[in-house]
């Protein structure tokens, strides 16, 4: 009695797992991610203030369809101040402040697949949500003058009797949105290759990014 009992339980058993994998397998289809990294360009005015730079991207969220994603989307950029623009002294030697842009973005993005085949796809988002940018300024040793950039609204004076100091707004909190595109290669796994455009309304002139991307996307 004991045994027949086991084999009808091995038997459902080995008939169920099936039918959970690809419940697994189904529920997994309603959701998507992706990680990645590349190199972030500026644009507009920020070409003469700021270098090439490089990126992060991580986006969760659910999938509709085959077509139709909604993910909230983190970005962040990394990028050199090309130079200092001194305002006390004219006649003193350029100094850099050894500065880095750092921009990131929290977004909700909509995203659409304009062209779906077996192992390569055409994709489009855009979104719109917070922004961070913020001015990170390196040490600049003992220097006797004050050294201001106009474009960035900041200035630091340092020297050999007197402890660094630094006035002006480093972080600003504003909203953004991003626009672009990207193709993906694979089936399940895919790797891609994504740009976009991100633009922050920042005072003065809006800060301006277009990243390229490589990444991993399910």
């Amino acid at each position: 009695m004991i045994r027949p009992l086991c084999l009808a339980i091995i038997s459902c058993s080995l008939f169920a797992a099936p039918l959970c994998a690809q419940d697994f397998l189904n529920r997994f289809d309603h959701f998507t991610a992706e990680v990645g990294a590349g190199f972030s360009f500026p644009a507009g005015v920020y070409n003469d203030h700021l270098k090439t730079g490089f990126n992060f991207v991580a986006s969760a969220g659910a999938r509709f369809d085959s077509r139709f994603t909604l993910t909230g989307d983190f970005s962040l950029h990394y990028l050199n101040v090309k130079r200092a623009e001194q305002i006390i002294d004219n006649n003193a030697p350029e100094i850099s402040l050894g500065s880095m842009m750092r921009m990131w973005s929290l977004t909700l993005n909509p995203g659409y697949t304009a062209i779906k085949q077996e192992r390569f796809s055409l994709y489009l988002t855009a979104g719109y949500g917070l922004y961070n940018r913020r001015l990170l300024l390196a040490a600049p040793g003992p220097i006797a003058i004050d050294a201001c950039d106009q474009f960035w609204g900041v200035c630091m004076m340092s020297g050999p009797f007197t402890k660094d100091s630094v006035t002006g707004n480093l972080s600003i909190y504003k909203g953004g949105y991003n626009a672009g595109g990207g193709v993906t290669f694979g089936s399940h796994t895919k790797f891609f290759i994504e740009t976009r455009y991100h633009h922050m309304f920042s005072p003065k002139a809006a800060t301006q990014v277009v990243p390229i991307t490589f990444g991993i996307r399910w």
